[in-house]
């Protein structure tokens, strides 16, 4: 599943998971001041966000209800499994050290961090996969020594 979701929805959608479960109404209380939104801007956001299947309605008297359908979690997950999938393989590294360096972490974040690396199993070999994912290379390698490194290996 992809989420493709704007700042404005992701302003939206963090009300809700903060609430679990919320009325027009009660998001507008959460968001609307801080924002400068009218009621017909957030309701055209809940309104996208249901089409995204980010939320799910049911209708309480003559209100809609609106609860997320997964977790924040597993939406930073996948947005995260996205970030990744848009950049080369070669280069996860550095959006991954880039996140850490802007990232404000705790000693006990750190602790989660440094378990989560002793427990990830290295990969042998990490290829450039922009052909594959892109049809362009913007990396600052050359191709054919990459194969040529690929085939040493394989023999």
């Amino acid at each position: 599943m992809k989420i493709n979701i704007s700042d404005s929805e992701m302003v939206v959608m963090r009300a809700i998971w903060t609430l679990e479960q919320a009325s027009v109404d009660q998001i507008a209380c959460q968001i609307a001041a801080s924002n400068d939104w009218s009621v017909a801007t957030i309701k055209t956001l809940l309104g996208r966000l249901v089409k995204k299947e980010m939320l799910a309605t049911t209708k309480s008297g003559r209100k809609f209800i609106y609860t997320p359908t997964m977790s924040e979690c597993e939406a930073v997950g996948l947005m995260g499994q996205e970030l990744l999938d848009k950049v080369c393989a070669k280069k996860h590294v550095d959006v991954l050290v880039n996140l850490i360096d802007d990232a404000k972490l705790t000693a006990e974040n750190l602790q989660i961090i440094r378990e989560a690396l002793a427990e990830k199993t290295p990969a042998c070999h990490v290829t450039c996969d922009c052909l594959e994912k892109f049809s362009a290379c913007t990396c600052d390698h050359d191709h054919a020594t990459d194969d040529m490194k690929v085939m040493e290996v394989i023999s």
